[in-house]
């Protein structure tokens, strides 16, 4: 999507399946990424958002930048933000997409964001009625493979 069409959207309020399906045949041809079917991973991130992690040794905090590999999951980490931060209902989210080999390459090189702190949050399943009433399954992740090395597997 082109700005044009975002600001379409804003003013239409609503989307109709003949505008989702020019959205989307756009997207497939007009992309410079994503045009191949195998080898590339996509990441999505907000600029907007970051969290931060207390250093267990310090008190120092380090600010992450979450980025996700399911749209999905980002949107709803989102919309649980704006839920609880009020401040934030008109702040308008800057959704970013690139390749995981190219934020391979950004963590290497100087930028305005610094993306070697980068925390990526695997996609997961939405449970039924949303990302609240999705539970993870199990703390030990050795527990769903069943051996306690790969040998046993």
């Amino acid at each position: 999507m082109d700005p044009e069409d975002g600001e379409k959207l804003k003013a239409g309020g609503g989307l109709s399946a003949e505008d989702a399906q020019a959205a989307i045949k756009k997207a497939m041809t007009e992309s410079p990424k994503f045009k191949d079917t195998f080898n590339e991973i996509p990441v999505f991130m907000i600029a907007q958002m970051r969290m931060q992690k207390q250093d267990a040794e310090s008190d120092d905090k380090t600010t992450l930048l979450p980025m996700y590999f399911s749209l999905q999951n980002m949107v709803s980490t989102w919309q649980q933000f704006l839920a609880q931060d009020p401040d934030a209902q008109d702040v308008e989210p800057a959704i970013n997409l690139m390749d995981l080999h190219e934020l391979v390459a950004k963590m290497q090189e100087e930028s305005e964001i610094d993306f070697r702190n980068v925390l990526l949050i695997p996609p997961v399943p939405m449970g039924q009625g949303g990302p609240e009433n999705t539970k993870i399954q199990s703390e030990d992740p050795m527990e769903s493979m069943g051996g306690d090395t790969l040998g046993d597997l």
